[in-house]
């Protein structure tokens, strides 16, 4: 029977495991594969007109002049093409009796202006310096650029022509989307910039939000505020449009009759819920990637995350290899470039997933250093009024990056991909 009054060990083999264990902490914690990324604060207004802006800074960023700005609308999903003519000719020669493109006007500036197209939502993305005799300029042209447009009749010659890739890209979504095939009534023919300037007014009454990313001290970020207030005075706030209804059938189309040239592929997604399913996406499109090259021996492709809270979908592209393209003819060419996400070895193999883990910390570790990258975050991943919001991206990804398991990548890509939905097709021209 054991004597309580006496201790479990004596003094100095207590102090013994007490330094024993204090070192074994400590080796722990040097050989801890964690990589701590910094978590940066984000400040959130409305301007006058109501559109929220969210601004996100971290300490990293306090000798960097650079300022990354995102505005985000989503146009009615019923004149797509419309929509897509007008946003591809706004960066051109559209500035009020001018014919220098908005570029050309904010080169010496230190800024840049750049813009993004997708059926569920438009972007446009400005980088520019926080010094206050180039914010004021800048914030200026972009006034005269967004609330004075003048669309040139030059920009219209070259109309649009279908390439191979947007020929693809248009027949994905008319396979991923049947409705999206009934919204295909815009007539370009008639094309002007009278149209062209009405429909971009209808574009910015449907704004989302704006997301800034980068150092302000006190006085650029009263001056910026202004600036946003005058910028956004003729915009207003929507909620975003109605859904397409994705098939419900997987389906392969081929486009030409020739020589096989590319693969492409979508499938849509449902709505991302945590930081987990972003990271899962990360690594099943490297994953999938790789796979999808060595299986069809092709050294070209991509994948893209198209991930609003309200239609989100990924797409991939494969360039067909030289020789697939000499046996194009042969019944041995390839039949879909889909690899089942089951059969990955992400998602068999513990080691293989380990490894894309960390090549995606050491990813995040650089770019979560860039204000460009948060500013595309917050107006491509995390959206406001959405299960994954930027707040919450910004106080979670380090956290959940570090602790992210395979069971928890299992599960997110079971639940996120809608298989039934996929759609591919094959460019033989």
């Amino acid at each position: 029977m054991f004597n309580r009054d006496k201790p479990l060990f004596s003094r100095p083999v207590l102090a013994v495991i007490i330094v024993v264990t204090t070192l074994a902490v400590w080796l722990l914690n040097l050989t801890d594969p964690r990589t701590v990324l910094e978590q940066p604060s984000v400040e959130s207004w409305k301007t006058d007109s109501g559109i929220p802006v969210y601004w996100v800074t971290q300490n990293s960023w306090s000798g960097s002049d650079k300022v990354e700005m995102a505005i985000v609308f989503h146009a009615e999903t019923s004149t797509p093409s419309l929509t897509q003519a007008t946003w591809e000719r706004l960066t051109g020669a559209t500035l009020p009796l001018s014919t220098a493109t908005i570029n050309q006007r904010l080169t010496p500036l230190a800024a840049k202006a750049d813009s993004h197209y997708d059926p569920q939502q438009q972007t446009l993305q400005v980088s520019f310096s926080n010094q206050e005799q180039y914010l004021g300029a800048t914030m200026r042209v972009l006034d005269a650029w967004l609330n004075r447009t003048q669309f040139k009749y030059s920009s219209l010659q070259n109309n649009i022509r279908l390439t191979n890739q947007n020929m693809a890209n248009q027949q994905l979504l008319l396979q991923l989307w049947p409705e999206y095939n009934a919204s295909q009534t815009n007539n370009l023919e008639g094309l002007s910039p009278d149209l062209l300037s009405q429909h971009l007014q209808t574009i910015k009454q449907a704004v989302s939000h704006i997301t800034l990313a980068g150092t302000l001290n006190d006085t650029s970020k009263a001056q910026l505020k202004s600036a946003l207030n005058r910028l956004t005075a003729h915009m207003a706030l929507k909620a975003p449009p109605s859904n397409w209804e994705s098939s419900v059938q997987s389906s392969v189309s081929i486009l030409g009759q020739q020589e096989l040239q590319a693969f492409y592929g979508a499938m849509t997604i449902t709505p991302l819920l945590s930081v987990t399913d972003w990271l899962a996406l990360q690594i099943l499109a490297k994953d999938s990637l790789d796979r999808q090259k060595q299986a069809l021996n092709s050294t070209v492709g991509q994948w893209q995350l198209h991930l609003s809270p309200w239609q989100p979908y990924v797409t991939w592209q494969l360039q067909a290899p030289q020789s697939v393209l000499a046996s194009a003819s042969q019944s041995s060419d390839p039949e879909s470039s889909w690899v089942v996400p089951s059969s990955l070895p992400s998602y068999q193999n513990a080691d293989a997933f380990i490894e894309l883990k960390q090549q995606l910390l050491a990813q995040l570790s650089q770019l979560s250093q860039n204000p460009t990258w948060w500013a595309a975050i917050g107006s491509r991943v995390a959206y406001p009024n959405s299960a994954l919001d930027l707040e919450s991206f910004a106080e979670h990804y380090s956290d959940a990056a570090n602790s992210f398991t395979m069971s928890q990548y299992q599960a997110a890509i079971d639940r996120l991909l809608i298989i039934s939905s996929r759609q591919e097709v094959l460019v033989k021209l």
